[in-house]
């Protein structure tokens, strides 16, 4: 009900909507889902905002879930790959809510994607990318690739690491929520009914300006950003 609630109301009234009415919807009912699933948000570090200007979210990627636990806090336009369009509902949903979709396949996607995220970006979106470029297991992370983070530098973005995590009731790594290999949609949902205590923690790393001339040097630097928090946060657990 939930989800076909937000189907009618991307398709029937956002069109209608200004932008700050989309944006309360979006995180109103993402913080509704989270509540469903039975999952609890902790958050740390620097809050960006609710919808915050001309600023790029830049994530490790674990689940289909991300999308909404972010959303939960502060609202973006994703960028996606384009198999997610197909999806039952979830699809549909992406679509209504701005997400930009891009064929990974497809070397010359990639120069469309980040002229639309340039756009986006001047427009005063805010934007989130998984530099991963698919989902892990959240035990390890997977190489950044840096094909979308030109984007940032020619749209001259504020950029903020986020580290995402899925964590038990004493604060240990959870796999509940992760969505890897040939896990359907359904399975997923149902296998994160049934976990008792999961906890998504949002850990927002420190914003700074996109000022680098080469992306593949931002890339590297984003990601052993991100790479820190996820070893101290693991050593930290293990201590626990």
């Amino acid at each position: 009900m939930h989800f076909a609630k937000g189907l009618f109301t991307v398709t029937y009234r956002f069109p209608r909507l200004l932008l700050s009415e989309r944006v309360d919807y979006i995180q109103q009912w993402s913080r509704q889902l989270t509540q469903i699933l039975g999952v609890s948000l902790r958050i740390q570090g620097i809050e960006p905002g609710k919808y915050p200007e001309q600023h790029m979210l830049l994530a490790n990627h674990i689940s289909w879930l991300d999308i909404f636990v972010l959303d939960s806090v502060t609202v973006s336009r994703f960028v996606a790959k384009s198999e997610l369009r197909a999806w039952p509902v979830i699809g549909r949903l992406c679509i209504g809510t701005g997400t930009l979709f891009i064929e990974r396949e497809r070397k010359r996607d990639t120069a469309r994607v980040n002229e639309a995220i340039v756009t986006a970006l001047s427009e005063g979106h805010c934007i989130a990318v998984f530099p991963e470029g698919t989902t892990g297991c959240g035990r390890q992370l997977l190489p950044f690739r840096s094909s979308l983070l030109q984007a940032a530098i020619d749209g001259n973005a504020t950029i903020q690491p986020v580290y995402l995590r899925y964590t038990d009731a004493n604060g240990q790594h959870s796999d509940a929520a992760t969505y890897i290999g040939n896990m359907s949609i359904a399975q997923s949902v149902w296998r994160i009914l049934g976990t008792r205590s999961l906890h998504a923690e949002i850990n927002f790393l420190t914003p700074f300006p996109a000022n680098y001339e080469n992306r593949r040097a931002l890339t590297q630097f984003i990601e052993a950003r991100i790479c820190t928090a996820h070893h101290a946060l693991r050593a930290q657990s293990d201590k626990a």
